[in-house]
C-alpha cells in the first residue's frame, strides 16, 4: 500500500473514532444514553487499545498498526515462579537465577533444567565470567562463582543483605551493587571493599561504563551515579521517581535509565530490614528466606514508569512513558532499547523519543530480566509464573495477537469483524469467542472464524455481554491498521416500579420518593391552569393544611428505568375496581410524576396503571414496554357533615357538644372556632378520629359575657371539610 493510501486508512479510522466520540457527547448533552437500536463498533487502532492484549510474533507499532515482528517462543520454568536475572554463557546457553537459591540453565536442545542450587534464599544477579558465571544472592549478601560444570565456590561475603547487581572491574575483580545500605563494593581476592556509600537504601541497578567504571541506580532517592575506574564518583541524574530499576547503554552511546514512582519489589527491602532489626543493622542475624524480596504482584494505583535518556555532561530527558507501572529491565537491541515491563508482562522496543513498538505481550505477571545473545536474540525472563522467552533474531513466519475483552455492558448480538490495512501477501485470520464473565473461562464459547479478507467475517459467536477477538498473521508483509467488531444490544424491556398515589389533595407521597421542589404548572382537563410548589411537610397536621383549591387533586409518582439506557415515555390509565374498564388519563409523558383532578370521577375505589415504553429508542417492531399498577386508592369528593351541634352559655365559658359524620372516608380532624378566631383542634369522645362518625364534647373557657358565634369544622381523610355554626349567649357574672 502506498503512503497516501495508508494515510487515508488512518484518516478513516480517526474519523470513525471521532464520530463515535461526538455521538457520545451529543448523547450526554441530550440526557439520553446510547439507543439499543444503534449498531456500535469496537475499534482497535492505537497502542492504548492493545494495552491488555496478549501477543507473540505480532507487534504493535507506535501508530497502532499490527505487523509481523521478531520470532517468539517460550519455555516454561517448572516449579520456578520468580526469575531475577539472566546471563548468556560462553556456549550459548542461558542461566536463570531465581528463588530458593536456584540457577537453572536453558539450552536449545534440552530446554530449561535445574543446574545449581546455592544455600541462599534468592539469586538476585548474574554475570557471565569466562565459561562460568558469578552470582549475587540474598538475604546474606553472598557472592558465588559457578563453573561451567556447575561447581560452586564462595567468592566473597559482602556484609550486606542483597547483591542486586554485578559488573566486571577487570583482572578478576567485580563491582557489586548492594542493599540495604546502598553501597557500591569492589570484590577482589575474596574481600569486599566499599567504593561508594550512597544515601540510597539499595543500589538496585548496575552497568559497566565501558571504561573500567560503572553506572549505578538507587531505589529510594532515584539517583544515577557513575564511579570511574580511578574510584572518583559523581551523580549523573536525579530522577523525579524514587527508584532507578535498570540501566542500559544504547548504540548511540547514551545511557538509558528506568525511573519508577512505586517500588517494583514487595516488600521494600529497607522497610523489612528496619522492621526486623529495629535499626537496619546488616550484621543482625537473618532467618533465611523470610526477608527475601519478590516482584510486586498486585495492581498498583497511580504507579508511573519512565525511561530517561542521559548524555553525561550534556542532557537528561524523559524519553518514553510506559503504559505499565513497572519497568523491570532494559537492554540494548537492534534498532533501539529493549524494555521489559509489569504488572502486565510485555517487551517493547524503544526506537526513538515516545516511539515504542510492543514486541511481546505475555500472559504472565512480569518480564523481570533481559539478556542479549551474540546473534542478537533477546532473552526475556517471565515471573509469576517463571518462563524464558526468546525473541528473534529472525522475523516470525507466523504470529498471533489476542485482543482485550470488549464489554457491551449488556447482552448483545454481534455483526461482522473486519480489518483495515494491507495484507501484503499474508494470510490474515480472524476468530472470536463470547461469554458472560469478565474473564474468559470454560463457560465461554469456542473460538470460531478463519481466513478473512478486508471485508471481514460474520461473527459466529453467540449473543453475550463480552466478546474477544484474535488475529493471526502468516507470511508476507502485512500491516493491519485497525480491527473493528460490530455489535448491537439486545433490547430488554424497561421497568416501572413504585407507583405511589398521594392522599387526595396532597402533592407528595410517603417513602423514598421526593416531591418536586420547583414550581409545577399544569393545565387540568377542565381548562383550569394551576401552578404549585411542593415541599416536604414537617408534621402530619401540616399535611392536611392544604389550600382549598388543591382538594380533589391527586398526585402519582413512579420510578422507571431501562437496562439499555433508552428514553422512556409513559401512559397513564385509571379504572374502577368493579367494572375493570381502563380510562386513559394521559400519554407520552416523559416525567415520572403526574397530577390530575378527581372531581370528575364518582366516589369509589380505583387503581392506576403506568405503562413505560422504549419505542423512541428502538427500531420499528423492536420496542418493549412494561407496566405497573398502584395499590387501590379511594376517591372521595363528598364533604362530611356536622349533623348535630349544640352550644350552651355558662359562667365565663361555653359548653359545646355535637356529632360529625362522613359517608365514605374516616374523619381526620374536628376543629372549633369562637367568633371567627383561630381554629383549634378538638379531641372527640374516645380520643381518636378514626371512624366515619365522631362525637365531641368540650368547654371553651375564659369567654366574656354576651353573644358569641361558635363554629365547628369537620375534615375527612380526603381533605374535604364542612363547617357549621351556632349562636350562644354567655351570662354576666353575678
Amino acid at each position: 500500500m502506498s503512503d497516501k493510501k495508508a494515510d487515508r486508512v488512518r484518516e478513516r479510522c480517526a474519523a470513525r473514532r471521532a464520530a463515535m466520540a461526538l455521538a457520545l457527547v451529543w448523547s450526554c448533552i441530550a440526557g439520553a444514553a446510547a439507543r439499543g437500536s444503534d449498531t456500535q463498533w469496537w475499534i482497535s487502532s492505537s497502542p492504548a487499545d492493545y494495552a491488555g492484549a496478549e501477543s507473540r510474533g505480532v507487534v504493535v507499532r507506535p501508530d497502532g498498526a499490527l505487523e509481523l515482528g521478531p520470532a517468539a517462543s517460550v519455555t516454561s520454568a517448572d516449579s520456578l515462579d520468580i526469575v531475577w536475572a539472566l546471563a548468556v554463557l560462553e556456549d550459548g546457553s542461558v542461566a536463570l537465577g531465581g528463588e530458593n537459591g536456584r540457577i537453572d540453565r536453558w539450552t536449545a536442545s534440552g530446554g530449561i533444567r535445574p543446574w545449581v542450587r546455592l544455600p541462599v534464599g534468592q539469586v538476585l544477579s548474574l554475570a557471565a565470567d569466562g565459561d562460568g558465571l558469578v552470582a549475587g544472592t540474598a538475604p546474606a549478601g553472598l557472592i558465588y562463582r559457578v563453573g561451567a560444570r556447575g561447581d560452586t565456590a564462595l567468592l566473597a561475603r559482602t556484609g550486606e543483605r542483597y547483591v542486586w547487581g554485578l559488573a566486571p572491574a577487570g583482572r578478576g575483580a567485580w563491582y557489586a551493587a548492594t542493599g540495604t545500605r546502598g553501597r557500591l563494593l569492589r570484590i577482589e581476592r575474596g574481600a569486599a571493599r566499599v567504593l561508594l556509600d550512597t544515601e540510597e537504601s539499595n543500589l538496585v541497578s548496575l552497568l559497566s561504563d565501558g571504561r573500567g567504571g560503572v553506572y549505578a541506580g538507587g531505589d529510594s532517592r532515584g539517583t544515577v551515579v557513575q564511579v570511574r575506574a580511578d574510584g572518583t564518583a559523581r551523580t549523573l541524574f536525579d530522577a523525579s521517581e524514587e527508584e532507578v530499576r535498570s540501566l542500559a547503554v544504547g548504540a548511540d552511546g547514551a545511557l538509558y535509565a528506568a525511573g519508577l514512582s512505586a517500588s517494583a519489589v514487595s516488600p521494600r527491602p529497607a522497610e523489612r530490614a528496619a522492621a526486623k532489626t529495629g535499626a537496619g543493622d546488616p550484621d543482625a542475624e537473618s532467618d533465611g528466606d523470610e526477608e527475601s524480596p519478590e516482584p510486586v504482584r498486585s495492581p498498583v494505583s497511580g504507579g508511573r514508569a519512565r525511561v530517561y535518556r542521559i548524555v553525561p555532561d550534556s542532557s537528561a530527558v524523559a524519553w518514553w512513558s510506559s503504559p505499565q507501572p513497572f519497568v523491570f529491565a532494559l537492554a540494548p537491541g537492534a534498532g533501539g532499547i529493549v524494555v521489559a515491563t509489569g504488572n502486565r508482562a510485555a517487551v517493547f522496543l524503544l526506537e526513538d523519543a515516545n516511539r515504542a513498538t510492543q514486541w511481546l505481550a505475555a500472559p504472565g505477571g512480569q518480564i523481570t530480566a533481559l539478556a542479549v545473545g551474540g546473534d542478537g536474540t533477546v532473552y526475556a525472563a517471565g515471573s509469576n509464573p517463571g518462563s524464558l522467552w526468546r525473541l528473534g533474531p529472525g522475523r516470525a513466519a507466523r504470529g498471533e495477537l489476542e485482543a482485550p475483552v470488549s464489554d457491551a455492558r449488556r447482552i448483545a448480538r454481534f455483526g461482522r469483524v473486519r480489518w483495515e490495512g494491507r495484507a501484503g501477501g499474508a494470510r490474515v485470520e480472524l476468530r472470536t469467542r463470547s461469554g458472560n464473565t469478565e474473564e474468559p473461562d470454560t463457560t465461554w464459547s469456542a473460538w470460531e472464524g478463519g481466513p478473512a479478507s478486508a471485508e471481514g467475517l460474520r461473527i459466529a459467536s453467540p449473543p453475550a455481554r463480552y466478546l474477544q477477538w484474535k488475529v493471526t498473521l502468516a507470511g508476507g508483509d502485512p500491516r493491519i491498521a485497525a480491527v473493528e467488531a460490530a455489535w448491537r444490544e439486545n433490547n430488554l424491556p424497561p421497568r416501572v416500579d413504585n407507583v405511589v398515589i398521594a392522599p387526595q389533595g396532597q402533592g407528595f407521597s410517603e417513602g423514598g420518593l421526593l416531591p418536586r421542589a420547583e414550581p409545577v404548572t399544569q393545565n387540568l382537563p377542565s381548562g383550569q391552569k394551576v401552578e404549585y410548589s411542593l415541599k416536604s411537610p414537617s408534621t402530619p397536621q401540616e399535611l392536611r393544611a392544604l389550600p382549598m383549591w388543591a382538594r380533589g387533586l391527586r398526585t402519582v409518582q413512579w420510578t422507571g428505568s431501562d437496562p439499555n439506557g433508552d428514553p422512556l415515555l409513559y401512559a397513564l390509565a385509571i379504572r374502577d375496581e368493579d367494572n375493570g374498564q381502563w380510562i386513559t388519563l394521559e400519554k407520552d409523558l416523559d416525567a415520572t410524576a403526574y397530577t390530575w383532578d378527581t372531581r370528575a370521577l364518582p366516589n369509589g375505589r380505583y387503581r392506576l396503571r403506568v405503562i413505560g415504553s422504549d419505542a423512541g429508542g428502538n427500531a420499528v417492531g423492536e420496542e418493549r414496554s412494561a407496566e405497573a399498577l398502584s395499590d387501590p386508592f379511594t376517591v372521595d369528593n363528598t364533604s362530611p357533615e356536622v349533623v348535630a351541634l349544640d352550644a350552651q352559655g355558662a359562667a365565663a365559658a361555653v359548653r359545646v357538644r355535637g356529632r360529625a359524620e362522613d359517608a365514605l372516608s374516616p374523619l381526620s380532624r374536628i376543629e372549633v372556632s369562637l367568633d371567627d378566631g383561630d381554629w383549634r383542634a378538638v379531641t372527640p369522645v374516645g380520643g381518636l378520629t378514626d371512624a366515619r362518625t365522631a362525637s365531641f364534647e368540650l368547654t371553651l373557657p375564659a369567654v366574656a359575657a354576651g353573644a358569641h358565634t361558635v363554629s365547628v369544622r369537620a375534615v375527612d381523610l380526603a381533605g374535604n371539610s364542612a363547617t357549621r355554626a351556632t349562636r350562644v349567649t354567655v351570662p354576666a357574672a353575678r
